[in-house]
This record gives C-alpha cells, structure tokens and sequence, in this order.
C-alpha cells in the first residue's frame, strides 16, 4: 500500500489529449515533482486529479487485461470461472486499487491544508471522493470488507497492521464519498469541450445509484445462499459491524431509484441518448465508435461526437492513447466474450415475447411463438429477434467478415489490418443473394468444432470491424457507466421496491427506451399476463422448462440483453443469491438434430461441400444429448460442458485474500471457505 506519488506529464497527456501544448510546455516537471511543488495551485490539484482516471478500460491496473474477465466466467458469455480454485499469492486486484486510493487521500488532505479558494480546487476534490469510491467499490465487490484507509498511511501508521472493516462499514464510505462528490462536480453540460471525458454530477449520481441497488440486492438476497460470507471477523472473514444510521435495504433501493430518475430527467433535456444513428445495428456500432482520419467504422459515418449515451467513459485516441489490445484480430478468431446457447436463446422475438410460450403452464402445450422461425435454416431463428442478439452474433449462416483473399480464408495474422465487416442489406430479410449470405467465406462449421464453444453464437460486440487497422490500434471509447445502466437501475430498483410490480408508466420512463432501439415490443403488465416462458432454461434443474413470466424476471432478462460482456453479469448472479445455481451443472448447447446442421452444406473454403454437422469426421466434445426422446424440448441439443467441470460454490461469492497479504498482516483475516 505504500507507494510513491508520481503524476506523469505524459499520461495527462494521453487521458485529456484536447488540452493544448503550449499548456504543458509551462507546466513544471511533475513527473519528476513532490507534494510540495504539485499542490500549490488549483492546477497542480487538478492534473492532480487527472492522473486518477488512468484506470479501468480495456487496459486495467497496470496492463491487465480487463476485457478478457468481463463476462466469460458466466452463463451468458462462457464458463471461464468454474471455481474450484485455490488462494493466490498475490492479486493485483487488491494491490492496485490501494495504490489509486492513496492519490486519492493526498489529494484530499493537501486540499485541507489549501490556503487559496477551495471553490478554485472543488471539482478536484469531487474527482477524488469519486474515484476512492470507485476504488473500494471494486475492492468490495471482489473481497467483501476490506481495511479503510481513508488517509496518507506511512511506515507507522497501525492502519497498515489493523483489521478489515466490513463490508457495511466500506458500503457506508463509498455512500459518503459519492455524496461528498456530488455537489462539487459539475453538469455534464457546463463542462467545456475540451474537458470532455470527466466526471461529471451525472455520473457522480449514477454511480452512487448503481452501488445502492448492488448493495440493497445483495443484501437482500445473498443471506438465502445459506453461507456465512462475512464471518465473525476474528476467525474468518471481515464481520457484521455496522455504522450507525446504516441504510436499510428499504433506503438504499429508494435512494437508488431516486438517483437514477434525477440522471434520466437530465437525459431529457438532451444531455444524454440512447446512441441510434445506424438503424436495427446501432447497438453494434455503439461500442466501436471512432474517429480516425475520418475513418469511421459505421455505414453512417457517425464519429463519437454523436455519443451522448455513455455518461463516463475510459477515452481513447488512435494517436495519443490507443486500447493497446488486440481485440479484433485474435477475437474474430478465438472469441472473447462468448453469447452461450442459453442466452441466445433467451432474446425475445419482435413482438417482446420468448422464442417458445404457453398459455397454461404445460410443456405439452407449447408452441413456438409466432414470430419465431425456428432451425429448419441457419437464417430462420434470427428473424424477428431482438436487434442486440442479431447484430452482435457470428451467425452460422453469414461471413463473419471480408477476408480479401482469393480462398476465402480469414486474416488474422499478425500486423495484417482489420477485414471489413459484412452485414446483410437487410436484416428482416433473407436474400439470398446478398454477399452477407453467400460468399464462400461463410463460416459454418467452425461454430461446432472450436471446442466447448461450438455450443454459444460467439459475440462481435466491442470488436473494430471495418477500421481497416493495423492490430491493438483499437481506440474506440471504453464505457463504464452508460444511460441504458440507469434505465435498468432505475426500473429494477422500482420493481423490488414494490414487491416484484411496476407500473407501465415506469416501464415506459426506464427500460422501454432500450428495448425499442432492440426493435422489440414495449414491456407492458398486459404484455405477459398469464405468458409461460416455455423456452426458460432452468439451470437447478438443467433443463427447460415453463417458467410464468413475470416483471423481475423480464426486467433482469432486459438487463442480461442489454450489458452482456460489459463486466455486470457475474456481480448480477452474486447479487441476486443464484450464482452457485446458474454456474453449476451440465450446460446444453445449440440445437444440432433435426436442424439446418443436419441437412446444409458447408461452403466455407476449407470444409466447402462437407455436411455442417458431420460427427463421423468432426465429433463433437461432448457429444449431443438426448434426455427422455424426442418430445423432450432438448433433444439433439450439443453438450456444452459437463456438470463435472463446473465446481462454483457459495464461498466464490468472494475472492480470497492474497496469501502475501496475510503474511504481511496476520490480522487480516480470510474469507469464509478459503
């Protein structure tokens, strides 16, 4: 935890790259500076601040990776955390939040001692109240209770060999500090333009709204796992202390909606918007935005000027501050955040109903639902489907993209620029002669041999198609907090507020926005009264089964649809008290028998004229299940993994504590379990 304060005049640089040079030619030579030279002005406090947004993206805390543990060790994209692991020695994820909260502290203790106008140095102050929120709030997510320090530690401080602080005790910090932060930050509005990309009061606000609901979730419904996560503190785990004048679940859930509503009627001023500037594929191109040259990768030629959706976001310039990671070369190849079976399955048809339903609650009378196509063709089950699951899936029956080769194979070698995306003309309509459908470059078969994931759809979001780039140039803004969040935050926190009810009002004020850029019917209470969902994957059973529809659980479908692979999922299963359900079990994969993989020919360069489902010669892993017969809804799916290979328990609802960390420190005591 004990670090040296050092600003670097390049990286301020590279996080504000609009502030002009001749400013930082007259700066002082921080790089090299003290606390006595850095804290004498109300810009030394802000490059001060500056230096505390060098933090997540797609590079997070010191060149790891943050994109590869977004969403793949969950039952959406992959099953990458299968626990079953053992404690570490060392984790960056304790050991660099610490470093960024110290910035923090010095930041706040030197603006005490600051002589000159504090409302001169106030939007620093906010800056650093809200980044040591930020900071604990991953520490807590991560550990549970950890040690406060809320002050610049040196070599004596008995902070260094004190206990942890619950989890309650680091929640109510984090809810100080964003409330501190608040009233110092600025509108996103008055902030000028080439100050754009800080922190605002929006953000501040939603922020403190997505903490509450976290939290008021947690818990609410981690204590029904039947496992003592937090301890007593002196044996195990960090304890039960709570402060006084701690929030209820009651308090923090309204808090939360408040929060989120007051961010949502700013958006309706125009302040913010849902990104929807290239049709039914705006989701896609959302988070691949950039501005190159003039090179943009959307049909529109929409640059991030046009962005008012993402309310704070990691900045990145193709010049001064590239992601550094090769997303769009290795991805296209091996995958990165992969959209499993289930969840694919799990988008809704057009008319905002599953892909099967029921009207009494029997399987036997289940039927597909109108708009629903079914397999019969690789292009059949995406008609009619939610726009985010279309736009973002490698669909069996299309290019994944344009090779600019002569045999059709791919480009993915190193130093060779990104291939051009290929959409269909239209995505409501099959025509078969749109390149999209029948160039020789259609990858069918690779979808059922890589692995365990010939069972998932693969997933093009976050991927730079079409920027005609040399590899990790990704430079595309990385959001960390976004609009369609609040929507979700503010219509779940309402709907557990009111015993699992919303009102169609409410629906309309929040989440009824996402769903019609998702090209999908507005949610409403007459939509699924007396609706079985009879395509529900149940995954204490594992299998599927008819499952009545209701508004928390469509509330948390719309939230699984709209940020998958943006780092949510797994703190949503936690959260929710299902996570040792949902990663546990045998997982089934994509319907293979009886399916266009059964009767289509591959016409990709290498398997050309090759059945796509060919087990005699390409058998698959785990072979294809077949339950009680034919009249079981999931016969002739493939086996994605085995209920052997997945060992998350209750106590991987925390991570432990890094092993160095107690040697340094006896009294820190670890979690439950470990």
């Amino acid at each position: 935890m004990k670090t040296i304060f050092r600003i670097s005049l390049i990286a301020s640089a590279l996080v504000f790259p609009l502030c002009s040079c001749s400013d930082f030619l007259e700066k002082e030579p921080l790089s090299q500076g003290t606390e006595a030279i850095v804290f004498k002005t109300p810009e030394h406090f802000e490059q001060a601040a500056n230096a505390l947004y060098n933090t997540e993206g797609w590079k997070n805390y010191d060149g790891k990776a943050n994109y590869g543990s977004m969403d793949q060790n969950t039952d959406i994209s992959g099953l990458g955390s299968n626990g079953g692991g053992s404690t570490p020695e060392g984790n960056y994820k304790w050991d660099k939040p610490y470093s960024y909260i110290r910035t923090s502290n010095q930041l706040l203790e030197k603006a005490e001692e600051y002589t000159g106008n504090k409302e001169e140095i106030a939007q620093s102050i906010g800056t650093a109240y809200f980044f040591r929120a930020w900071q604990y709030f991953y520490l807590l997510r991560t550990f549970g209770g950890v040690p406060i320090v809320d002050h610049v530690l040196d070599v004596n401080d008995p902070v260094l060999y004190g206990t942890r602080n619950s989890r309650y005790e680091v929640v109510n910090l984090i809810l100080s500090d964003l409330r501190l932060a608040i009233p110092l930050l600025p509108k996103e509005k008055d902030i000028p333009e080439s100050d754009k990309g800080k922190v605002s009061k929006e953000a501040a606000k939603s922020f403190l709204a997505r903490v509450l609901l976290f939290e008021g979730t947690w818990e609410k419904y981690v204590p029904s796992i039947n496992y003592d996560l937090d301890g007593d503190g002196k044996g195990s785990g960090a304890g039960t202390v709570k402060p006084e004048g701690y929030p209820s679940i009651t308090d923090m859930l309204a808090e939360a909606k408040q929060m989120s509503k007051e961010v949502i009627e700013e958006a309706n001023t125009g302040t913010f918007e849902l990104w929807n500037e290239c049709d039914s594929l705006s989701y896609y191109y959302l988070f691949n935005i950039d501005d190159k040259g003039g090179n943009v990768p959307n049909f529109r030629g929409a640059g991030k000027s046009t962005n008012k959706e993402f309310i704070f976001a990691k900045k990145y310039d193709y010049d001064l501050s590239c992601g550094g990671i090769n997303l769009s070369h290795t991805v296209m190849t091996w995958g990165a955040s992969n959209i499993s079976a289930s969840f694919g399955e799990s988008f809704l048809c057009r008319n905002g109903l599953p892909i099967r339903i029921s009207h009494t609650g029997n399987m036997a009378d289940a039927e597909n639902n109108p708009e629903f196509l079914g397999y019969s063709s690789f292009a059949s089950e995406f008609r009619n489907r939610d726009y985010r699951f279309i736009g973002c899936t490698f669909m069996p029956d299309r290019v994944t993209y344009s090779s600019r080769s002569e045999d059709g194979r791919q480009l993915t070698e190193t130093g060779n620029p990104y291939p051009e995306a290929v959409f269909p003309a239209n995505n409501d309509v099959y025509n078969p002669q749109d390149p999209a459908y029948s160039s020789k470059c259609a990858v069918f078969k690779p979808t059922l041999r890589n692995n365990s994931t010939h069972a998932g759809y693969g997933s093009r979001k976050f991927l730079i198609e079409g920027a005609n780039r040399p590899q990790n140039t990704e430079s595309a803004d990385y959001p960390l907090i976004r609009l369609a969040e609040v929507y979700l935050i503010y219509a779940e926190a309402t709907c557990e507020l009111n015993n699992g009810e919303i009102s169609d009002e409410d629906l309309n004020f929040s989440i009824n926005h996402t769903r019609a850029r998702a090209g999908i019917a507005p949610l409403t209470n007459a939509l699924i009264a007396n609706v079985w969902d009879a395509g529900y994957w149940d995954h204490a059973q594992g299998k599927t089964v008819c499952k009545k529809m209701n508004m928390l659980d469509e509330i948390r479908r719309e939230r699984a649809c709209e940020l998958f692979g943006e780092g949510f999922r797994m703190d949503d299963l936690k959260r929710w008290g299902i996570a040792h359900i949902n990663l546990t079990g045998q997982k089934l994969g994509r319907h293979v028998l009886g399916t266009a993989y059964e009767t289509e020919k591959a016409n990709d360069a290498t398997y050309f004229g090759e059945p796509c489902y060919y087990p005699e010669k390409y058998p698959l892993l785990y072979g294809v299940y077949e339950g009680t017969g034919k009249t079981d809804p999931d016969y002739g799916r493939s086996i994605a993994t085995l209920a052997g290979n997945l060992h998350f328990i209750q106590r991987d609802y925390l991570e432990p504590i890094p092993l160095q960390q107690i040697r340094l420190n006896p009294n820190l005591k670890q979690n439950p379990g470990w």
